[in-house]
């Protein structure tokens, strides 16, 4: 499946210039599950290029990059709505 990386990951930096402290608290608290310990600047970019690479990685691996903003930046809320002409 091809996804439309750059709408994709232009909507998810905008989505984090939005997020309320309580939501970046919620990230932080994702970010050092499996052991790693990245920075909020090293998690945001490692989620956009996940996004951006979506189509080159595992499934496995995207899902480590974009773990911490799964629930505050769901995925289904970066994808561009289907329309018909």
């Amino acid at each position: 499946m091809q996804y439309p990386v750059s709408a994709m990951v232009a909507r998810f930096v905008d989505r984090l210039a939005a997020l309320s402290a309580e939501q970046w608290e919620g990230v932080q608290s994702r970010i050092g599950v499996g052991g790693v310990e990245v920075t909020m600047i090293e998690a945001s970019r490692n989620a956009a290029v996940a996004l951006a690479v979506r189509d080159l990685i595992s499934l496995e691996q995207f899902d480590h990059l974009y773990l911490p903003f799964k629930l505050v930046i769901p995925l289904a809320s970066l994808e561009v709505p289907l329309t018909l002409d």
